[in-house]
């Protein structure tokens, strides 16, 4: 008999399905890491929600187990690499709670206008403080969403209905797209500098990390306010509570924080923001749903071997997917690499597929490589989403196949074409475990495609590539691979190296400046294959 844990709290619909299934559901909410890890061997699946963390230290303790379910969509609370290495399928439920993080963003951003937690408060106080919650409407205010996938394209129909311009950013989203929704595409800038209200639907990476700081805040209206209900840290919480003190802004609304609970909030005495202890998704609507998403989704998993909704792995039978795990893995790579080293909002993405790589059916690999590409701007995507959620943003994906390749069994090349530019990125495996970037617009560098890699250009002249060096010795940063790749000699070359740390933006701006650099380009993939 299948045995699940549950670990959070779940609607009892979703435990009644598990036991319907014959599958033996046990609940035992609020388990500290060691209570977790001595006992995740007695089951073959978890659930969770966003309280518990199933770390790597968690899953290092079980042989038995074989599913995660997360009754929601963020997964960050699960290591996933872990659970990868485990062979252990991590699955979410997209969609679930789109409704009820978009009415709770509404929520905040009402109250927010009205005043109506501190009109409320006064009240309960014994006043009468009419004159001083005064508010402003939102007709007629301009709403600027940050992330304009399910919840931001619900905020974006919700905010027309009360009669709002609505400016979203999104670096993937497509004209037409956004013009079926009745949004205007901007840049962050001209989002920041134009809106009356922020919200923020955007996953949490690198590339959204402190997405919203000083220097953003800076640009706002005076009466701008956020709203918060996506990621803790997507939103420089520090810079916020300066400019909240200092009425920078007109307010904020946050339900996310950095750390989850708090220890050190710096919003507290703050007669300026509205908080909410992380609620956007906690209505029985929601909770409902997605308990019975997860519960559906991993009874298919335990009892067929269906993955659904995976986000760590590809919906294939396992003796495929252990043979195409290098070729998927490549893919990944690929995507990646362009969606971090392209600049401008994609418009069309063309694969080939050269020489023999020994598989008939190219789609997991497709799928893989879109997957690669959304992965650091779209939250929970996976294998089985990835295509169509490029194709909802209107980006064209076509592909080919070729008989030969110019220099290897087999080629794998991503040509992205954006609103500013084109860029082309081949790869092969050396082995089944050394991928390779072999170029890089037609420019042989057989770079690996891991950690942090600076790819700069230049004018092919002596000591320019030492100049390079020498910036990044100097700042501390040590050099673990450096390619080299020309046209021919004295024309244009192409360097990349591999880092062992991240540039900081100042270094990179001084090797942007160095004399015949014409430029340079940081990309920040996750480790090699088979690393902690």
């Amino acid at each position: 008999m299948f045995r699940v844990l549950v670990l959070d709290n779940l609607s009892e619909e979703g435990v009644a399905l598990f036991r319907q299934a014959g599958i033996e559901a046990d609940v035992k909410p609020a388990q500290k890491e060691q209570e977790l890890a001595a006992i995740i061997n007695d089951y073959d699946g978890l659930v969770i929600r966003s309280a518990t963390k199933v770390t790597a230290a968690v899953l290092e303790n079980s042989t038995r187990l074989k599913v995660i379910g997360r009754a929601g969509v963020g997964t960050d609370n699960v290591d996933q690499d872990a659970a990868t290495k485990k062979g252990i399928v991590v699955m979410n439920t997209p969609g679930g709670n789109t409704i009820s993080t978009c009415e709770h963003a509404f929520a905040l951003m009402l109250s927010l206008c009205r005043n109506i937690p501190h009109a409320h408060r006064s009240m309960e106080e014994g006043r009468w403080d009419r004159k001083k919650f005064m508010g402003t409407e939102l007709a007629g205010k301009t709403l600027g969403i940050i992330g304009v996938g399910r919840i931001g394209g619900a905020m974006a129909k919700r905010a027309k209905a009360f009669e709002m311009r609505v400016l979203a950013y999104d670096p993937i989203l497509s004209p037409l797209k956004a013009e079926s929704l009745g949004v205007e595409l901007v840049g962050l800038d001209a989002l920041v500098s134009n809106a009356d209200f922020i919200t923020v639907h955007a996953t949490k990476s690198d590339k959204t990390l402190n997405m919203i700081a000083g220097a953003q805040l800076q640009k706002m209206k005076p009466n701008c306010r956020i709203i918060n209900t996506a990621r803790g840290g997507i939103v420089n919480e520090q810079d916020l509570a300066e400019a909240l003190k200092a009425k920078a802004i007109g307010g904020a609304a946050l339900d996310v924080y950095t750390s989850e609970p708090f220890t050190d909030n710096p919003f507290i005495g703050l007669e300026n923001i509205i908080m909410t202890p992380h609620l956007a998704a906690s209505t029985e609507d929601a909770q409902l749903t997605v308990a019975v998403d997860v519960a559906r989704q991993m009874i298919d998993f335990l009892t067929t071997g269906a993955i659904v909704n995976a986000v760590n792995v590809p919906s294939l039978d396992s003796e495929t997917r252990k043979e195409l795990e290098p070729l998927l893995y490549l893919g990944e790579r690929l995507g990646m690499f362009q969606s971090l080293f392209v600049n401008g909002r994609p418009k069309a993405m063309k694969i080939e597929y050269m020489g023999d790589m020994g598989v008939t059916d190219t789609y997991p690999i497709t799928a893989a490589i879109i997957c690669g590409f959304l992965k650091p701007i779209v939250e929970a995507v996976n294998m089985v989403s990835a295509p169509s959620q490029l194709h909802d943003r209107g980006v064209d994906v076509s592909e080919k196949r070729s008989a030969a390749s110019s220099s290897y069994a087999f080629e794998i090349g991503i040509t992205v074409i954006t609103d500013q530019e084109t860029h082309n990125v081949r790869g092969t495996l050396f082995n089944r475990n050394d991928p390779r970037i072999c170029t890089i617009d037609g420019m042989r560098v057989d770079a690996k495609p891991e950690g942090y890699m600076l790819v700069c250009a230049n004018e092919d002249r002596p000591l320019i590539i030492g100049r390079v060096c020498t910036i990044i010795g100097e700042a501390g940063v040590n050099i673990a691979n450096l390619m080299l790749g020309r046209e021919e000699k004295g024309g244009h070359a192409l360097t990349v190296l591999n880092l062992d740390a991240l540039l900081s933006p100042e270094v990179l701006d001084k090797i942007q400046k160095t004399p015949h650099v014409t430029e340079a380009r940081l990309v920040a993939l996750p480790g090699a294959l088979g690393a902690a």
